[in-house]
């Protein structure tokens, strides 16, 4: 008898079952990898805004956190010069409050206490003075499309605490 050469049914179901297996498994690590990905960020996040008023403290200058769609950085308050007749912000230039980028599947929220107006000025939604005290704020983080996963709180009196939400 000739046997012809091919696989079973059985043999496929196997193949396809091994295939879903390992696909559920990269599935779940993936997921776990983004929220992951949020935790670290919000952390990050915590600890640059402490670092900030740390800054503040120490040079000492007025500090303001600038925040747009993609990219957070920190501004200080310059004084009035003899050229200029008006203080302004100038964005600070160094690695740790200078620019930062927003990985792009994670979007924040800013919640200032009281109306933040944008002007020509581009005056920050977040100020530190150089005693430590902040403008109480909360800025909430997540993925795009959905709901936030974690809260990052900063009261009056210069406390910040990030926190996950249910």
């Amino acid at each position: 008898m000739k046997r012809t050469q091919g696989y079973t049914l059985v043999e496929i179901l196997v193949v396809i079952l091994i295939i879903s297996i390992i696909t559920s498994i990269a599935m779940l690590s993936i997921a776990k990898n983004k929220n992951k990905q949020i935790e670290t960020f919000a952390n990050e996040l915590t600890q640059i805004l402490s670092l900030a008023e740390e800054q503040a403290m120490l040079q000492p200058s007025i500090l303001g956190l600038q925040l747009s769609e993609s990219s957070f950085q920190f501004a200080s308050l310059q004084p009035a010069s003899e050229k200029e007749t008006k203080e302004g912000w100038k964005p600070v230039q160094d690695n740790l409050l200078g620019h930062h980028k927003i990985p792009e599947n994670i979007f924040m929220k800013i919640d200032v206490g009281a109306a933040v107006h944008k002007d020509k000025t581009n005056q920050p939604g977040i100020i530190i003075s150089t005693n430590g005290d902040l403008t109480p704020f909360t800025i909430y983080i997540g993925q795009k499309g959905k709901k936030p996963r974690y809260a990052i709180r900063g009261e009056a009196n210069g406390h910040v605490s990030s926190q996950l939400l249910s």
